[in-house]
């Protein structure tokens, strides 16, 4: 006779986040963009650009905003595990906290509180090929395009975003 065994422990779900920025001289024109791939096969994305920033301040806002989305349809739940893949080993040494920071300090407080437990980040090498990376880094590139081009407006000012 077959005997079922109850699960033990949360039943759990991954979400993989692809990000990156962009920019056009360093500073710049620049842009960030997010990839989200959900476990029912859905996507989210979603890039925007400045006219003068740098790149690291564009890596660093796209996992916050790919972080915000997720966490918009997720809330705190536990059973979520949240991986972000990431060709900046800067953005995976700050927000781990293996680097000292020292530039866009202003971001970190808005990124931090999204960085809990659930949080792993990996890197990705750019430019190889990998399909996510590869889409986000082409929406970046492409949005810094069109702001170079005056084709989209730039991006809300820090002040007015929303954790």
């Amino acid at each position: 006779m077959l005997q079922l065994r109850p699960h033990r422990g949360p039943v759990t779900s991954t979400v993989i986040a692809y990000t990156d920025g962009a920019c056009s001289g360093n500073p710049g024109a620049g842009a960030w963009a997010y990839r989200v791939e959900w476990p029912d096969g859905s996507v989210d994305e979603a890039a925007a650009a400045e006219p003068m920033t740098t790149n690291n301040r564009e890596e660093l806002k796209a996992v916050r905003e790919a972080l915000r989305g997720i966490r918009a349809r997720i809330g705190d739940d536990p059973q979520w595990r949240i991986v972000v893949r990431t060709d900046s080993l800067g953005v995976i040494n700050w927000l781990t906290r293996q680097w000292k920071r020292k530039a866009n300090l202003d971001l970190f407080p808005t990124i931090d509180p999204l960085v809990d437990g659930r949080v792993r980040f990996e890197h990705v090498r750019g430019h190889s090929g990998e399909p996510g990376n590869e889409r986000v880094d082409a929406l970046a590139v492409a949005a810094v395009a069109r702001q170079l081009a005056g084709d989209i407006p730039p991006a809300p000012p820090q002040g007015e975003l929303q954790l």
